[in-house]
């Protein structure tokens, strides 16, 4: 297992795109930041907040920056992003699902984002992971920098992943768990 890598105590996959600025940070949903972190961003200019999470989840766990004094947040739902997939298969099939008109203007709003951007969904490996993906092809990375960064997740996740599947036996740790191989898939398939 890899080195647990996060920006913040409070996060468990919060990081810097590797585009070599602060433009770009990726997370899972920072749900209880503390003083100390909120003004890390605000030092480093990243009010911009773009959360990826369905209706229900922003419902259930509000992400806690949403109406705080000098942040900007939209809330814009990757499509078919929240729920847990059966199968390879079908995590292939979400993820080619979530390269819509939706997933446009969510890359636009990140893109053009006046200040740097905090984008981030549940855990910060899926929606999170496809944005990161679509967002570093687009700023013409390589396959491989963009495989790496998603990889991170693996590393930054395995121990929550793990104790997501204790707690719900139903799910496959194998599906939940980063791939190389999926993200070359998608890749694939955009070119």
């Amino acid at each position: 297992m890899g080195q647990k890598d996060s920006l913040f105590q409070s996060t468990k996959n919060t990081r810097v795109l590797p585009t070599g600025s602060m433009r770009y940070i990726r997370s899972d949903v920072p749900l209880s930041l503390t003083e100390p972190e909120i003004q890390w961003l605000r030092g480093h200019h990243v009010v911009t907040l773009v959360d990826l999470r369905s209706e229900e989840e922003v419902r259930e766990k509000p992400c806690c920056l949403k109406g705080r004094d000098g942040f900007r947040y939209h809330h814009l739902p990757v499509t078919g992003g929240g729920d847990t997939p059966k199968s390879m298969e079908h995590l292939h099939t979400v993820y080619r699902q979530m390269v819509d008109e939706q997933m446009e203007k969510i890359l636009h709003t990140i893109m053009n984002a006046e200040t740097n951007v905090l984008y981030f969904c549940t855990a910060g490996k899926d929606r999170t992971g496809v944005v990161s993906a679509l967002l570093l092809k687009r700023l013409g990375f390589s396959e491989e920098i963009i495989i790496e960064d998603y990889m991170k997740s693996k590393d930054n996740l395995m121990e929550m992943l793990a104790a997501y599947v204790d707690a719900h036996p139903e799910v496959d740790l194998e599906i939940i768990t980063p791939h190389r191989e999926t993200i070359e898939r998608l890749l694939r398939q955009l070119d």
